[in-house]
């Protein structure tokens, strides 16, 4: 069984190609970012998964979408019916997060979020931000959460690509060295 982001990759790659080709990449992304936030709500959901629902959840996300979608009201509306056809509705947040990710890769941008265990001083942030803009290449769309799951030290995770800094690792690398056998 394919999983959401692979199900829901070429409509976020159809949508995305649309848009370039059209100019109106800031449109599609309101009016998906729209669309998918109305459609994580628990009453659209069960009215998306519903045969008697589906049609009137469609109708509202299609509203919702055209306020946003300007001169791309038709193509918005044309994915959101596709995706209805096809009993897909319910991965509309993750085509939009596709979308996010593919306009950023053409922008040659980048999303960086770094956890850490306290405040991190705006300075710091920024000194961070560049270093992972000269090591990658790349502008860096940089954010900051505080985990305070974490015990010290950060965690980086750019895409799929994870920069462990954290105490929680460094606890857990010297276990495992402990584990092994001597030689």
């Amino acid at each position: 069984m394919d999983s959401p982001g692979a199900i829901a990759k070429p409509y976020a790659r159809a949508a995305f190609a649309h848009a370039k080709d059209n100019g109106a990449l800031a449109e599609w992304s309101a009016a998906l970012a729209a669309a998918a936030d109305v459609a994580c709500g628990e009453a659209m959901r069960s009215a998306l998964e519903s045969p008697q629902w589906a049609g009137q959840a469609l109708a509202v996300l299609c509203e919702v979408a055209d306020e946003s979608a300007g001169d791309e009201r038709q193509g918005v509306r044309n994915l959101l019916r596709l995706m209805h056809e096809n009993r897909r509705l319910g991965l509309l947040a993750e085509v939009a997060r596709q979308f996010e990710g593919l306009r950023r890769e053409d922008a040659r941008r980048v999303e960086a979020v770094m956890a850490v265990a306290a405040p991190v001083a705006p300075a710091r942030q920024e000194e961070i931000a560049r270093a992972l803009k000269a090591r990658l290449g790349r502008e860096v769309d940089f954010r900051v959460e505080v985990d305070e799951a974490l015990l010290g030290g950060a965690r980086i995770q750019v895409g799929d690509q994870v920069l462990d800094g954290s105490a929680q690792a460094g606890l857990q690398n010297l276990a495992a060295a402990l584990a092994r056998p001597a030689n």
